[in-house]
């Protein structure tokens, strides 16, 4: 079989054309994986199963592809960024915290922080004063 010089820059041209079909076919797919994967919960503070001797800890986290999060049910802002600050009440006892995120496309994910509180409750009514 014989190349001509143009049946050779016939063939670069497709071969060429192949190659970048191929390019933007890797990077659209490569692209699209992280919107597949679905929303992500990351807790950074504290730490799953830690013991907490306060009434009071502030849960620090990270979200990524999500609309909206939710903990235990109420919705909590997310920066641009995708971080999140929430100040929540310790009881004494194992307390179970549920994240709960959605992304653009209905998917779902649900993250289960398990703290375990070691200080008892004020006791006494709130807002009262005794008078001498």
């Amino acid at each position: 079989m014989d190349f001509s010089r143009s049946r050779f820059s016939r063939l670069i041209r497709i071969v060429a054309t192949i190659v970048v079909i191929l390019i933007v076919v890797g990077y659209a797919a490569y692209r699209s994986l992280a919107y597949i994967r679905g929303p992500v919960i990351q807790v950074f503070q504290p730490i799953n199963g830690a013991s907490i001797a306060s009434t009071t800890v502030t849960i620090i986290g990270r979200v990524d592809r999500v609309n909206s999060l939710a903990l235990n049910d109420n919705p909590i802002q997310v920066d641009e960024s995708g971080n999140f600050k929430q100040t929540i009440i310790v009881f004494p006892g194992i307390n179970i915290v549920t994240l709960e995120a959605t992304d653009q496309f209905k998917r779902a994910t649900k993250f289960e922080l398990r703290l375990f509180g070691t200080k008892e409750l004020p006791q006494g009514r709130v807002g009262t004063t005794t008078s001498k």
